[in-house]
């Protein structure tokens, strides 16, 4: 009997033991998550049709923001800008000279609103003081019979020419002469205007031949490594085909879901433990940046174990120190969070 109660009480204390250590290794099962690293990604397309005239770089060669990773033939492109230049400069100037014929007519409306200047009244004046004078002395010959009776005539029609000058001079300005002026004005300005307006749309021509130019240089947005280079030298894309992409591999996370029974036990700025298959032998620092307030799925259906409810899960970012950029995106991750 002795022996028996013995025998029995060793195996409860297997038991336990053994119950003892899979419950551990239960535990420890239960805080440990799994997930995929991810980076921040670029992906760099072509905004034009086109054939690929240069690679600048090659995968994993790190880039600075701005970086010209590839570019696009734009021979084609040249040439329609030397066109558009052509045009810009022709309309200039067309519209430069329509420019000067509205300044031209609008100091000739000027002029006809104010009427003549006193300098001119006073040249009108002296003009037909001289030609009074001239025709006295003409008359005066005329009357001994030294000159003719036509050159008589013609000296009188000059006088009165002059009179008339003088006379409009002093009068000042006459409305036809300012509606003439008005009308000039007006039809310079409507010239100018059309001139102008073909101005500009060459240079809106201009501008976006330019615009396109400018997108054959395929730029990185970001600091990065090249992680996928997709075309070829001479290849031809088209628009919106991804030619490369950029990775920040200093920026790296992982993101998991964790069950809503264990959510209590995570909570933002807590570190964590990250290893991976590539690297067993290395712990890689992480740190809880990021606990959804939503949850994103249901991971288990209401049943007799754990009752009449789903459980779901919430998602957690944990950012990972990548200091030796030995991580890549992709790569399989195991997450042990420190409590």
């Amino acid at each position: 009997m002795k022996k028996k109660g013995i025998i029995l009480i060793s195996l409860l204390l297997m038991s336990s033991l053994l119950f003892g250590c899979s419950s551990t290794e239960e535990a420890k099962k239960d805080i440990k998550f799994q997930g995929i690293i991810e980076a921040q990604e670029v992906d760099l397309n072509s905004k034009i049709p086109g054939k690929i005239g240069d690679i600048k770089f090659e995968e994993g060669q790190e880039v600075k923001e701005g970086d010209v990773i590839a570019v696009i033939d734009s021979k084609e492109l040249i040439a329609k800008k030397s066109q558009m230049e052509a045009l810009v400069n022709a309309a200039k100037s067309q519209y430069e000279a329509a420019q000067s014929q509205v300044n031209a007519a609008s100091s000739q409306l000027t002029k006809a609103q104010n009427g003549a200047r006193t300098q001119e009244i006073a040249q009108a004046q002296a003009y037909y003081d001289l030609m009074v004078k001239t025709y006295d002395r003409v008359e005066k010959l005329y009357e001994k019979g030294a000159v003719s009776a036509q050159k008589k005539d013609e000296v009188k029609a000059q006088l009165d020419i002059a009179e008339q000058k003088l006379n409009m001079a002093k009068e000042g300005a006459r409305s036809e002469d300012v509606s003439g002026a008005q009308a000039m004005v007006a039809s310079a300005i409507n010239m100018a205007e059309a001139a102008r307006g073909k101005y500009e749309q060459a240079k809106a021509g201009l501008d976006e031949v330019n615009a396109y130019i400018q997108d054959t240089f395929i730029k990185s947005p970001i600091d990065g490594t090249i992680t996928l280079i997709n075309s070829d030298k001479g290849e031809l894309v088209s628009t919106g085909m991804s030619i490369a992409t950029v990775s920040d591999l200093s920026n790296i996370w992982i993101e998991i879901n964790v069950d809503e029974r264990k959510l209590n036990e995570v909570y933002e700025g807590q570190e964590a433990k990250i290893t991976v298959p590539a690297f067993k032998d290395k712990v890689f620092k992480g740190k809880v940046v990021r606990i959804n307030r939503k949850p994103d799925f249901a991971v288990k259906k209401a049943t007799n174990d754990n009752g009449n409810y789903d459980i779901v899960s919430y998602g957690v970012k944990i950012k990972i120190e990548n200091e030796e950029g030995l991580l890549r995106p992709g790569m399989t991750a195991f997450v042990d969070f420190i409590k």
